[in-house]
C-alpha cells in the first residue's frame, strides 16, 4: 500500500461478517488503477453485500464465505436491515418529512430523474433534520435518508426531487 492508499477501519466484526468503514472516492469494485475495497481490507473469501457509490462514505458488511453472504443478502432482501444515511443540503427542501415515490428514468448527462409514475418505483423516506448555522436561514440543513427500494442514485434524486440536493453531489446540483 502507498501513502495516498485510504486506511480502511474495522467497525465491527462477527464470525459471519466485518463491517467496514468506506471512504468517500474509494469504490466498491476495482477501477482502472483503483483498488475495490475487498482489496483494500484484505483477507480471505469476503463477499461484498452491499454497495455505495465512490462518493459517498458509510459502512459497508462484507460477509465471511459464500454461506454468509447469502444469508446476509437474504437479510437485505427481507428488509431486515435498515440503511440510513445522512447528508447536508444548503437549500430549504419543499417537504419536512414523507416518502418520496416515482418511478427513476434516465435523464441526460448520466442522471436519473424522478417521475409521477408508479409502476416500478423508487421509495425513499426523507426528513429534515436541523439547521446548522445561525438565524432563519442556515448555511446548510441535515436531511435523514432511508431507502426503501433499493434503485441507483435514487438518495441524491428524492433529495434534488424536494429542491434540496446534497452538498457535493455534482450531478444532480449540489455543487463541488
Amino acid at each position: 500500500l502507498t501513502a495516498s492508499t485510504p486506511t480502511i477501519s474495522v467497525i465491527a466484526e462477527g464470525p459471519e461478517y466485518l463491517v467496514v468503514h468506506k471512504p468517500a472516492g474509494v469504490p466498491c469494485h476495482r477501477r482502472d488503477d483503483r483498488p475495490g475495497i475487498l482489496e483494500l481490507v484484505g483477507g480471505t473469501d469476503l463477499k461484498l453485500c452491499h454497495r455505495l457509490d465512490d462518493g459517498t462514505s458509510g459502512c459497508l458488511v462484507l460477509a465471511k464465505g459464500r454461506r454468509a453472504a447469502a444469508a446476509i443478502g437474504d437479510a437485505f432482501a427481507a428488509k431486515r436491515v435498515a440503511k440510513v444515511y445522512v447528508g447536508l443540503t444548503a437549500s430549504r427542501p419543499s417537504k419536512k418529512k414523507g416518502v418520496i415515490v416515482g418511478d427513476m428514468v434516465r435523464s441526460r448527462r448520466s442522471q436519473w430523474r424522478l417521475t409521477r409514475d408508479s409502476a416500478n418505483p423508487a421509495c425513499t423516506w426523507l426528513s429534515r433534520s436541523i439547521g446548522l448555522g445561525p438565524g432563519e436561514d442556515p448555511a446548510a440543513r441535515l436531511l435523514v435518508a432511508r431507502p426503501l427500494t433499493g434503485k441507483t442514485h435514487q438518495i441524491r434524486v428524492a433529495a434534488k426531487s424536494i429542491g434540496a440536493p446534497l452538498l457535493g453531489d455534482g450531478l444532480y446540483g449540489g455543487g463541488k
